[in-house]
Order: structure tokens, then sequence, then C-alpha cells
């Protein structure tokens, strides 16, 4: 262990230095007591400044400077619209035998703000010169995703559908004059030159290594490329924010920061040379399929949404959202990939490039080589109440792909997953790290519905240099789990790491080294409180947190898609553990109907 680390154990001792180097023999009576307090508090000071407050154990389910302010999506939900401007007919473009870009282009064109262009029941082929754009506060609805359907066929690389700025180009950039703590609504500039109310802005910094971890391949080392890659270059933290105001060397925001900015890592303010790509824009209620550099992309677009649509079959990923705030990805499905291996081609879900408080709530992601990425998002982002299932690699069916998770490019922050089911939750470390993110009453199942689960199975996992994560209220495992070719299950697999039994929990590792010793900072900063397993049959705990769990941590009330099924709907403590996820019940009813789809 590194000097830092065993310090740490030094300091914690005791029962604590226990729970980290021998979990297993910790338990007592069914629950073992993890103390996450003292583990965080003996390794955390380093990051106060980062996190806006001193680490304490209070009457709370986590260290409280670990939580942000979730309130992500647009203020009072998707808006309704129902005045129609347009109506383009799949007959006029002979159902699908001629090119339908140039009609549905102009009509969204020419459409009113606050207004609709409706697409017929039909097929629609989908193979202009650029993709389908919205850059102003219009929808394009169609009649159901088993309706009306969008396909392209060319190979031209852009995506089906864009919302907002395809390329975006910067304006100015200027220093902040003086640190900005999380949780400020402003920041104080040198200049506010070209700044104004509305402006769709970034907020970053140069790398701060005392956090962000790089990972281990060449194309990330010091100068390489990939340094720029998600992110302007050797600036993997930042945020996108709404001006709400200036004044002064002042400029206000209409959301709060999630993590600190400071002067030493040259902190900046950037605008671009439009305020925004698009501001209120949806689509809804269709089928896309054959995108080759996305299905749907959202991309410096503010308060826009996408909404019960279906994606497959597409290049890159199914939906991406890329320097957005405020967005909402909601009610749809994205599954099937014609690239099923590394490399970026096969995702079902991305949220990149600074990405901020948005949601991606009651959707459905399956059969891709990831099920999602977050790369260098931008924190405040709440994936809640979403089906992942058979992430695969084509050549490579065993191996167990990460399941949810905010990584594959450093560093994303303050993301929250809640009530998610998936085949389990983990941080990969191919191109770095990720910091303070939170999973709550999520069920990673330990398995897949559709291959065999040979290599690297595990329920919750973290490779190297996912550092300040919290697990609260999870469910890990299920209680019919096979663990052929394997013997059986364990509540953890600590090192050296072993395939079997399978342990449940796997924290520290890396897959590029499977020799390599845990990572002691990823092991003494992870926080578990309250998760249930099914491998030892009991609740865990950690000593000085609250143990009744709140029902959410985003929402103030049961969500209507939950309709007459109980939510929350996990439930660790209690004596039914597992109720009905919508989205997973969606999906069981489609599979009904339509096998394979």
């Amino acid at each position: 262990m590194a000097g830092l680390e065993r310090s740490t154990l030094a300091v914690i001792g005791g029962a604590a230095a226990c729970a980290l180097l021998f979990p297993a023999a910790c338990r007592m009576g069914g629950v073992s007591r993890e103390n996450g307090a003292a583990l965080v508090a003996a390794s955390a000071p380093a990051q106060s400044a980062r996190t806006g407050a001193a680490v304490t154990a209070v009457a709370d389910v986590m260290p409280p400077e670990r939580r942000t302010t979730w309130n992500p999506g647009i203020p009072g939900g998707v808006p309704v619209r129902t005045t129609v401007c347009a109506t383009v007919d799949a007959a006029r473009f002979g159902n699908g035998s001629s090119d339908a870009t140039g009609g549905i282009q102009a009509a969204l064109d020419a459409c009113p703000a606050g207004e609709v262009v409706r697409l017929s029941a039909g097929d629609f082929l989908v193979n202009g010169e650029f993709p389908i754009t919205i850059n102003k506060p219009v929808v394009l609805r169609g009649a159901g995703p088993a309706a009306t359907k969008l396909r392209k066929t060319s190979s031209a690389a852009n995506p089906l559908i864009l919302i907002g700025e395809r390329w975006p180009k910067e304006g100015a950039s200027v220093n902040l004059s003086a640190d900005a703590p999380k949780g400020a609504r402003s920041v104080r500039v040198a200049s506010t030159a070209g700044f104004a109310p509305g402006q769709l802005v970034l907020v970053d910094e140069v790398a701060d290594e005392s956090y962000v971890y790089w990972g281990t391949d060449p194309n990330v080392a010091p100068g390489a490329a990939g340094r720029g890659w998600f992110m302007r270059y050797n600036r993997p933290v930042g945020q996108m924010l709404e001006i709400a105001s200036v004044d002064g060397t002042t400029v206000s925001f209409t959301t709060p920061l999630h993590i600190a900015f400071d002067v030493a890592h040259t902190a900046q303010l950037t605008r671009n040379t439009i305020p925004y790509g698009a501001k209120q824009a949806g689509v809804e209620d269709l089928y896309v399929s054959g995108g080759q550099d996305d299905n749907v992309t959202l991309r410096f677009a503010l308060e826009s949404w996408v909404k019960n649509v279906e994606s497959d079959m597409s290049m890159g990923d199914s939906f991406g959202l890329d320097s957005c705030l405020r967005c909402v990805l909601r009610d749809s499905y994205a599954h099937h990939t014609p690239n099923p291996y590394p490399g970026g081609a096969g995702y079902m879900l991305s949220l990149s490039t600074y990405t901020a408080d948005s949601l991606v709530e009651n959707n459905i992601f399956m059969k891709g080589n990831k099920v999602m990425v977050m790369r260098a998002s931008g924190g405040g982002n709440v994936i809640a109440y979403n089906y992942f299932d058979d992430g695969y690699i084509g050549n490579y069916l065993g191996w167990v792909e990460t399941g949810i998770n905010a990584s594959h490019m450093t560093c994303p922050h303050f993301e929250l997953f809640e009530g998610n089911q998936a085949f389990n939750i983990d941080g990969d470390d191919t191109w770095g790290g990720a910091v303070y993110n939170t999973y709550f009453r999520n069920h990673a199942t330990g398995k897949r519905r559709s291959y065999a689960d040979i290599d690297n199975r595990r329920a919750i996992g973290l490779m190297y240099g996912h550092y300040y994560y919290s697990f609260v209220g999870n469910v890990l495992g299920t209680g019919d789990a096979d663990p052929a070719p394997y013997g059986g299950f364990a509540y953890e697999d600590t090192w050296p790491w072993k395939p079997d039994p399978i342990g449940l929990w796997r924290i520290g590792y890396t897959p590029k080294d499977w020799k390599a010793q845990p990572d002691a900072r990823v092991v003494s900063t992870t926080h578990r409180h309250g998760n249930f397993d099914y491998a030892s049959g009991a609740v865990h705990w950690a000593d000085g947190f609250d143990q009744k769990l709140p029902s959410s941590l985003y929402l103030t009330s049961k969500p209507a898609f939950f309709e007459s099924h109980p939510w929350p709907w996990v439930d660790p403590t209690g004596p039914t553990k597992l109720y009905t996820l919508p989205a997973r019940a969606r999906y069981e009813a489609l599979a009904r109907q339509a096998p394979g789809r």
C-alpha cells in the first residue's frame, strides 16, 4: 500500500481496519459492521475543499459531504405540446422508398416555437447528408414506436436525429478570479465581456491529480491525445451551467456547482459562439434505427428531451447526451447493436462532455456492448428506475461487461443512480476513474438473462481510481441464482482475487492485472450501508449512520409511472426485498409479444 493508505489504516485501527482488511471475519450476528464513518473520516480531509464540508458521522445514511443537489431534468417536467403545425405523411415519400429527410426538416424549420411536427404512421427513410436537426423549441412526434419508424440505411457518419448543435464552437474563455466552492451558484471572473443571461456555458479546470485518476493506457498519458477526448484538453472535471445573471465581475447560474473549482487549477468559464444549440426541444413517440454516429444525439442542448422512443442498430450510442443541461431521456427503449465489441460503436446510453443535471428515467437498455457509459460528465445527473441487461462482447460472450456505471472517461462526479435493475454495478478503469458517486436502492442481480456469466462475475464492483463512492440500500444477487460453472456465492471477493466462490462484492480490483493488490484508496473510501445480499442473507450496516433509509434521494413522492406498484420497489430492510420495476415489466411484456425484439 502507498504511504497515504498505510497511514489511514494506522489511524482507524481496530474494528474499522478489520472491516477493511477482513470484512467476512468482522461480520457479527449476520450483520457486518463496515464502519464507513471511520474509514471516510480518516481518508477524506484532503478533499474537504472539493466537497464543501468537513467529514463527520451524523444522523444520515451517508457522509453528508457526498451529497449534492439532485434536482435533475426540466423544471415542472417535460412540457405537453398540443398544437400541431404540420403533419408529414409517410405515403408522400413512398412509405420508406424515398428519402424523407428534406421534407421532415422543412416542416421543422417552418414550425413556430412551442408547436409540434407530427409524423404519420408508416416508414420514413432518413438518408440525408445531414441529420434531422431540431434547434428551436419544437417537438417531432410520431404515432408511437410501433407505428412511426425512421430508418437510416446509408453509411454517412451522422446521427439520425440531432437535438441542438452538432459542432459547437468555443467563443471565449476567462479565468476565475476566486475559488468557487461546491454548492455555489456564482463565480467571479476577470472579465464578463460577452457573457449574458440565458447562455449555456461551461466551468472547468485543469486536472487536479490529487483525485483525478487517468488509468494506465498510453492514450491518456500526460501529453497524449486521449486527454482531449470528451473534454477540453486535460480538463476532465467540468459542468454545464445556464447563466441567470451577470453583475459586475460575478456570473450567477440557475443550478449549483456540484464540485469545487479553484484558481490553482486554472478554473475557467467558457461560452460558445451561440447561446445554446436548442432549448425546450423534443422527440417523442417513434422508432429510430441505423444511425451511424448515434441514433439520437442531444448536444449543447438545454431543457430538451426524448420520450417514448425505441432505438436499435445504431453505430455509436443509441442515445447520446453531450454538453447538455437539464435534459431528459424517459420511457424509451434502446436495444441491439450491429457492433457489440469494445471501441465505442455499440453503446446504448452515453452522458458525456460535462452534461449536468439531466435525468434518465424509466427506460430499458438491452444488448449493447456497454449498456451505458458516462464520459467526463458534469455532476447532478440522475439515472433512475431503468432496466439494464445483457451487456456483452460479441467474440467473448462469457465475459461480464460493466453494467450501470459512471465511468469510461475520467472524471464523472456526484452522479446518482437510484432504483435501477442491472446485471451489475461497477466503475471501469479503462480511461480512468470517477469520484463521489452514489448508488441508492438499486438491484444488482449479478447475472445476465441471455448469456453464461463465466469471467468477472459480480453484483457490485469498483475498479482502480473510483474514490469516495457510496452504496446505500441496494440488494445484491437473487434468491434463485445459479453459480454454474462455479460452486457457489460469497459475500465478497477479496484479494487474492478468485472466481470461485463468486463474490457479490469486489472492491478495488483491476481486470488489467488479476494479480494486483486492491487499490487501497478505493477500498478505504467506499461507504457501504444498509445493503442486503443473498449470499449472507443479511443487511450490512456501517457504524454511526442512520438505519432508516429514505424513500428517495431526489424524489419527494411516488412517481406516476409506478401506478399501483409498491414504491420504493427495492426494500433491503423489509420482509419483501424486491417488488416490480415498471421498466422491467414493460420489457417482459415486449419480450412476450415479440421475442428477440
